[in-house]
């Protein structure tokens, strides 16, 4: 991975590079319940990049899913999220609860018992007007992304990109008392 050109706080490498979940590190950094709200979620057909990325045929049917994660207490988003999930790797019990519930994916994950592990394959700087407007800061604000696959029995289940403002957790203390 190249280097980001950008001074980051310990916390932001931590959500940058965590291979583990996101919503319990948001949590411990805040001390407070994290929430996810869904933007949008639907099932899409696999474009030619979506199929290879996730290893499935072109045209086979994806959840597509836009979540942001907040505290229960507060309406300002955390982190925005896209997700992709290939439908037909799913067990009947994971899907309804990833499709119907504003449950963040690696409580549900834990909770149907899924082992799996994640894998970061991009982390950059990105543009996004819309985000930016989500998250209430100015285009000029760079937002940190990366995005990693959810894998389990050496399969991805789910590709999922994370965003955050470059300003959110900046000065967030990690030291040890």
């Amino acid at each position: 991975m190249e280097k980001l050109d950008l001074e980051l706080s310990k916390a932001q490498q931590l959500l940058l590079m965590t291979d583990g979940s996101v919503t319990t590190l948001l949590e411990v950094m805040t001390g407070k319940p994290v929430v996810v709200t869904t933007l949008l979620q639907q099932v899409v057909e696999a474009d030619a990049e979506r199929a290879s990325a996730l290893d499935v045929e072109e045209g086979d049917n994806i959840n597509y899913r836009v979540v942001v994660l907040k505290n229960d207490d507060n309406h300002q988003p955390l982190i925005y999220a896209e997700s992709y999930t290939p439908i037909a790797r799913l067990k009947k019990e994971f899907r309804h609860d990833l499709m119907k519930a504003d449950i963040p994916i690696g409580r549900i994950m834990n909770q149907r018992k899924i082992e799996s592990r994640r894998e970061i394959r991009r982390i950059e700087i990105v543009c996004n007007e819309e985000v930016s407007e989500l998250f209430g800061v100015a285009q000029s604000v760079p937002l940190l992304s990366r995005t990693y696959d959810i894998i389990s029995h050496d399969t991805v289940l789910i590709r999922i990109t994370e965003t955050f403002p470059s300003t959110s957790f900046a000065h967030t203390a990690m030291e040890m008392p």
